[in-house]
């Protein structure tokens, strides 16, 4: 397999957006077949209707254009066995992760894609990302392998009824509370599920000269996490809140349970419960400051606990629990992950074809989790696969009520939203150090989810 690395000195760097995406830039990492004689028909999924290696593409080169991150070396074994099996090289075009949307757009606009590229996608970012799908796309509507992806993941692959994308992702909790159990025993804590018990958490912990919560706002990306990610909060708040912004009849300014979260946001931050200098700090060594027991909590998905006490040795037993801020407790339910798409002006249409079908065989999909570095099952119908759920993560889903697992993470459930991540972290940043309001950060968002639906010509905002 051909890797490249491509850098970009014509694109100015941007912020990405992840998920967790968020889940698609996450220091987490990210999270599986067949026959073994290289059978493209999946057990119980996708179906080549031709035997492997029956198809002549002997000597033809698959070119793949993805993000850093959103595929690694948890397809490496994968992709090896295709290419053996059909005779081919796939070329992966692997681009950093703030360079990568201009490169993409430039590479649709110019008609130079790759044979399949990647989005982060979510229900509502083949339009807005992707923009024309009938036009870059190839319609996957009839292939066997749609039945793989769960009703939810549909939802992000599909747009005005027809198939373009392919998601596979996992379904482990994602940036929830990872604290040390052990800790807190030690301490007498119990687990925080209002703000006010947060607050009163923190301070123990503090006391005892260990940062409550490490929050590594130098990355950019992660400290939005904490008012993304309880989008349920909101919409338990006002009903028919999601809605009501999709249909730009509401607005994020002025939301009396968005100002309270930011407020608590704040307070957090000027008593330096995130950290002396938090905003400075990025997240190369979480798992060390958590190893050493210089923090006792930090949002992650549930798997950074198996990489916290492998990298460290620690003895010290970790768990889960929802992020408290706004008195939260809904889970953070999200449809949204890297998706792969197939270019709609190749010219190796049919070999695209047999790669999706070839990456949705049990075989492969064992593989592909089983070589991820962190992830520890992917959310597919495939009973045959063997998913390797933590303790944690099980014992943390028990306590979750079902009820309260429905609302999509606010990212996903609204439009043109996670287009600004990036902006909104800034915002809540100059916020925090008293060179804005609340509201403007509110107001901030308004102004620019209003500018990318006039780009995509959304008839809500005329």
């Amino acid at each position: 397999m051909k890797k490249k690395m491509i850098s970009a000195l014509l694109c100015t760097a941007m912020v990405v957006t992840m998920i967790a995406g968020c889940s698609g830039g996450s220091t987490d990492g990210g999270s599986q077949g067949g026959d073994s004689g290289g059978s493209t028909e999946a057990d119980g999924g996708s179906d080549s209707g031709e035997d492997a290696g029956s198809a002549d593409f002997a000597g033809e080169e698959l070119s793949i254009l993805v993000s850093a991150g959103w595929m690694d070396n948890r397809y490496d074994d994968t992709i090896a066995r295709f290419e053996e099996t059909y005779d081919v090289t796939v070329d992966l075009q692997t681009i950093p992760a703030d360079q990568y949307s201009d490169i993409l757009q430039s590479k649709l606009s110019t008609d130079s894609c790759a044979d399949i590229f990647w989005i982060q996608s979510n229900p509502f970012a083949i339009s807005s990302v992707i923009v024309d799908p009938e036009k870059y796309c190839i319609d996957f509507s009839d292939a066997g392998w749609k039945d793989i992806m769960p009703e939810a993941r549909l939802s992000s692959c599909e747009y005005e009824d027809k198939l373009y994308g392919l998601q596979i992702w996992h379904n482990s909790p994602e940036y929830v509370m990872v604290y040390n159990k052990t800790l807190f025993d030690e301490l007498k804590l119990d687990i925080p599920t209002t703000y006010d018990e947060l607050l009163e958490v923190c301070e123990k912990i503090a006391a005892e000269d260990i940062t409550p919560w490490f929050l590594p706002g130098a990355d950019g990306w992660q400290h939005q996490l904490a008012f993304f990610q309880i989008g349920g909060v909101y919409e338990e708040a006002e009903p028919g809140l999601y809605d009501a912004l999709n249909e730009n009849t509401a607005t994020f300014a002025d939301n009396e349970k968005m100002l309270e979260v930011l407020g608590q946001f704040k307070e957090l931050s000027d008593k330096g419960y995130f950290g002396e200098d938090w905003i400075g700090t990025d997240s190369a060594n979480m798992a060390n400051e958590f190893g050493d027991r210089n923090c006792a909590m930090a949002m992650a998905n549930s798997s950074y606990i198996k990489q916290i006490q492998e990298e460290t040795g620690t003895e010290d037993e970790f768990g889960l629990f929802l992020i408290p801020l706004g008195d939260n407790s809904s889970f953070p339910t999200n449809p949204a992950g890297p998706t792969m798409f197939g270019y709609k002006g190749t010219e190796h249409e049919e070999l695209v074809k047999t790669f999706f079908d070839f990456v949705t065989t049990t075989e492969s999909l064992q593989e592909i989790l089983d070589n991820s570095p962190a992830y520890t099952n992917l959310d597919v119908n495939d009973d045959e696969l063997e998913q390797h759920w933590l303790p944690e993560e099980e014992e943390f889903m028990g306590t979750v009520d079902e009820d309260k697992m429905g609302t999509a993470v606010l990212q996903t459930g609204t439009k043109y939203t996670n287009d600004y991540w990036g902006d909104f972290g800034a915002d809540m940043i100059s916020f925090c150090q008293d060179q804005s309001e609340a509201n403007d950060v509110l107001k901030n968002m308004d102004s620019n989810r209003a500018e990318a639906a006039k780009i995509a010509g959304d008839s809500a905002w005329k």
